[in-house]
């Protein structure tokens, strides 16, 4: 399996520090949200459109965390699809903070039906520490 075409890309903001869950020996779980405008290419091109999402995160107190994701993608147009996957972050104290996901997505629309078929890898690379703000783009697995 490699990585197949760029489907989207766009900028990312964080909707506000996250509710924690739980804080426990093994890290702290917390709900957060963003969301993101998101330009098309690729199969993709001309479906723009906003993506939001929440998820489920837990951080242990250093190395890699994991995260649960689900949200809704609007186009421009009127289309909708969902978005569910999983995600892995690291986190480095002299680097900015990146993490690479996978997601599935599915749409009743006829113009976005070929995502059914998809495997999405998700990039995020974090402008700030903080993810206030970040990159994310979207690519095909195939």
């Amino acid at each position: 399996m490699a990585i197949g075409e760029k489907l989207w890309e766009g900028k990312g903001k964080s909707g506000g520090p996250g509710f924690i869950k739980s804080i426990d020996m093994s890290g702290v779980k917390s709900v957060y949200t963003w969301t993101a405008e998101m330009k098309g290419m690729g199969k993709a091109k001309g479906v723009d459109g906003n993506l939001n999402v929440t998820g489920l995160s837990k951080m242990p107190p250093k190395g890699l965390g994991g995260s649960m994701d689900q949200g809704v993608f609007m186009t421009m147009t009127g289309d909708m699809a969902v978005v569910k996957g999983m995600a892995l972050s690291k986190m480095s104290m002299d680097k900015k903070p990146t993490s690479v996901g996978l997601w599935s997505m599915m749409t009743m629309s006829e113009k976005l039906m070929w995502v059914n078929d998809t495997i999405c890898l998700v990039t995020f690379d974090a402008v700030d520490p903080m993810w206030m703000e970040f990159m994310v783009t979207i690519w095909e697995w195939t």
